[in-house]
């Protein structure tokens, strides 16, 4: 069984265009797709709360000052 993180972008009409935006998600991991989500995070084991928490926060430094906000999901 493989647990993923789901994450949806929305972008706003900040000073940080999309691609580079994309960039810095992919530098902490994510990978990008295409369908219903934009990128996924795939895990080695379960995450622990803290471990999706930190994600969350690594993701917020990432994007940080673009306009841009996310929604993430968890699960396997």
């Amino acid at each position: 069984m493989v647990w993923r993180t789901y994450l949806v972008m929305y972008f706003g009409t900040g000073n940080v265009k999309v691609s580079e935006i994309a960039k810095r998600v992919e530098k902490i991991g994510f990978k990008t797709v295409f369908g219903s989500v934009d990128f996924i995070y795939e895990w080695e084991e379960m995450p622990t709360k803290e471990q999706v928490l930190a994600l969350g926060d690594r993701l917020c430094d990432a994007v940080k000052g673009s306009g841009a906000v996310f929604n993430l999901d968890t699960h396997d």
